[in-house]
């Protein structure tokens, strides 16, 4: 068997384990940055989860200032006062602090702070794009701190923000195109299972499952390299054990385990694909800000594994196995579509939707939304190709 091409590179230094936060201003400090924008939301604030890294920087005799204007679904807006907040408090570098919106509009500002532009000429929709490198300088030096366990966005390349004109979530990404190139993504990331303790059971929910979204995406792409499977196998296992317990009892040494899920999965983001399900999903919050995104993607999940089944039947017997199936006396087409039946397993056991009706999305707003998704970059790696009718009818069978 010949193996798939790869390139692996992953120019960040992560520290993981309960307490971490701890020793953030030693590395900040260690960098010789003086003066980081900490990037974050009022809810991060209001939870006292802010504290912590304030008195890290502190200690390590840093100072700082604060951005706390994100919100969910973040959009260009935001990212624009927090790029006129690093100017007008003279930041040399950035520490984003929350989830995965925190993170995007964290990389944004970064981004544009030593870039000319706006974010929207930075978008990519296709690895064409990508490969074109539209990241000429290196971004602003950024830290990153997740509070949620669901986007891996404190250790990959890409943000997502939504264009308030379009109504429409916008992809921004590049790996480093050669050995230290510019990219889209931290040096430093101190992931600390603490500060996800105080995440309330609903937003567990949801980000929890925004993360075994990802390991299941990444694992049937077509654009999914051999080094990526055993990484998303075994979050397609750990996700379906631990987000149960998180979201009923949020012990710590469940939400370790799906915050080190989460993380593993945002180490796969970076070098395999997603696909339908996130290209409707992340279309449908563009047009609908007020859904949150995990809630979307478990909207849509089982009838996009039902679509791609007849072209990767394999790969979903591999995801029913991940998930503790037991499919040995099963065919692989029977295999596959046990797995569709665990996920949907697993959204009713946490309690997440499971139809667009549910969230509130108009009927009438299916066609658009299967047309503005052509336009995503994640379409491009689904493993079964899908045209606007393809993309209608799922949307369709979602509602």
């Amino acid at each position: 068997m010949m193996l798939q091409e790869y390139t692996l590179t992953f120019p960040i230094w992560v520290e993981f384990g309960t307490g971490s936060t701890e020793n953030l201003g030693n590395l900040v400090a260690s960098q010789h940055w003086e003066k980081p924008l900490i990037v974050t939301d009022r809810g991060i604030i209001d939870a006292g989860l802010l504290e912590d890294v304030t008195a890290s920087l502190t200690a390590a005799g840093i100072d700082y200032a604060t951005y706390d204007g994100v919100e969910p679904n973040p959009t260009t807006g935001m990212v624009n006062e927090a790029t006129a907040a690093i100017e007008a408090e003279d930041c040399d570098a950035v520490v984003a602090v929350g989830g995965g919106s925190s993170i995007d509009v964290g990389k944004g500002a970064s981004l544009l702070a030593t870039n000319p532009g706006s974010v929207a000429d930075y978008e990519v929709t296709s690895a064409a794009d990508v490969s074109e490198a539209p990241i000429e300088n290196r971004p602003l030096p950024l830290a990153t701190v997740p509070t949620t366990a669901g986007t891996g966005s404190e250790v990959d390349y890409w943000a997502v923000i939504t264009d308030e004109d379009r109504e429409f979530k916008m992809a921004l990404g590049q790996s480093p195109q050669y050995p230290g190139g510019p990219y889209l993504g931290a040096e430093l990331s101190v992931v600390d299972p603490a500060l996800t303790e105080s995440l309330p059971p609903r937003q567990t929910a949801a980000t929890g499952f925004d993360a075994f979204s990802h390991a299941l995406e990444n694992h049937v792409s077509a654009a999914c390299p051999p080094i990526v499977k055993p990484m998303t196998e075994h979050v397609l296992g750990l996700v379906p054990e631990a987000l149960p317990r998180a979201y009923e009892d949020g012990t710590l040494d469940a939400r370790e385990r799906m915050l080190f899920g989460s993380h593993v999965a945002g180490f796969c983001e970076n070098f395999a694909g997603f696909g339908a399900i996130h290209s409707l999903a992340e279309t449908t919050g563009g047009m609908y800000p007020s859904i949150p995104h995990g809630e979307a993607i478990a909207a849509y999940t089982p009838d996009v594994m039902r679509y791609n089944i007849e072209a990767v039947p394999e790969r979903y017997a591999e995801v029913a196995a991940a998930m503790g199936v037991d499919i040995t006396e099963c065919s692989t087409q029977e295999a596959a579509l046990a797995s569709v039946d665990a996920v949907e397993r697993l959204i009713d056991r946490v309690d997440l939707p499971s139809s667009l009706r549910e969230l509130g999305v108009a009927e009438s707003d299916l066609p658009e939304i299967a047309t503005k998704s052509l336009d995503t970059i994640e379409i491009h790696d689904n493993p079964r190709p899908a045209d606007a009718d393809d993309l209608l009818e799922i949307a369709t069978d979602a509602y």
